[in-house]
């Protein structure tokens, strides 16, 4: 038994390891530890091909891990680099390219790997934080499939559909302390309330949808201080969304892809 707990014990902390620092497979390819936990701990909804007995091709979804993709490996890679020279990223994308979920991946690899981490997403209306396609459902997804199969599960603090943090309460000479990691994900909606990001200052800070976002622009420029001491970034914010949604303003996301130096 103490055996097994040992090895036990040196798998979760090599996979912890390779989830924080990053992996090298024997090809020499290196990854990112964000990349590494999405792959291999983040089963998402996939569509998969099914052949019939008499040949006919049936697609399906099923819920299982992702494949690695070229697109992925730039992503999760430039994301790292962007946290290293002290810049924030945009990015404008396709719909239904699985940027929700990797995203999520992020904020939910914090969450368990981090102490005391604060992640954030932000969006101009709260449907696109809450829905069942959205971006904090799959996060809780994703939490559910770990804390299942897991060595990191922790209980929670908090534990709502918009905001959860880990953590546990210790009585400590009659009193009730906060114990744990205490790491969180929170969504904030900004609709007409660009100030409601002042309390956003964390590890990791997402704006979703925004191409469909009129308060953005505001909103980063507000943010951007609290992210920042001195010259050094303490966080990233990455803002994503699609354009060309007849009616959206697309203005900010605009704004932020023609004039990276001014938004750092």
């Amino acid at each position: 038994q103490k055996t097994d707990y040992k090895r036990w014990l040196a798998f979760w902390n090599e996979e912890k390891r390779r989830c924080i620092e990053g992996y090298t497979a024997d090809n020499g390819i290196e990854i990112t530890g964000y990349h590494y936990f999405y792959l291999n701990y983040c089963p998402i909804d996939r569509a998969v091909d099914e052949v019939l007995d008499d040949g006919t091709i049936v697609s399906k979804r099923e819920n299982d891990f992702p494949s690695f993709y070229d697109g992925d490996y730039i992503y999760f890679g430039i994301i790292q680099y962007a946290r290293k020279v002290n810049k924030h990223l945009n990015l404008l994308k396709a719909r239904r390219k699985g940027y929700s979920y990797k995203n999520a991946a992020l904020m939910v690899r914090n969450y368990y790997m981090i102490k005391r981490s604060k992640n954030f997403v932000l969006a101009g209306d709260s449907k696109y934080l809450e829905g069942s396609d959205a971006i904090l459902s799959k996060s809780w997804e994703f939490m559910s499939h770990n804390d299942e199969h897991c060595a990191w599960k922790q209980p929670r603090l908090k534990d709502k559909m918009s905001w959860k943090k880990s953590g546990y309460k210790k009585k400590i000479n009659g009193q009730e302390v906060d114990k744990g990691m205490m790491s969180q994900i929170s969504g904030i909606s900004l609709k007409n309330n660009p100030d409601a990001v002042r309390g956003a200052a964390g590890e990791l800070v997402l704006w979703e949808e925004s191409g469909k976002f009129p308060e953005l622009l505001d909103a980063w420029q507000i943010a951007m201080p609290l992210v920042k001491q001195g010259a050094k970034t303490l966080g990233i914010m990455i803002s994503f969304g699609t354009g060309g949604t007849e009616g959206a303003d697309f203005s900010s996301a605009e704004a932020l892809f023609e004039k990276p130096d001014v938004y750092d």
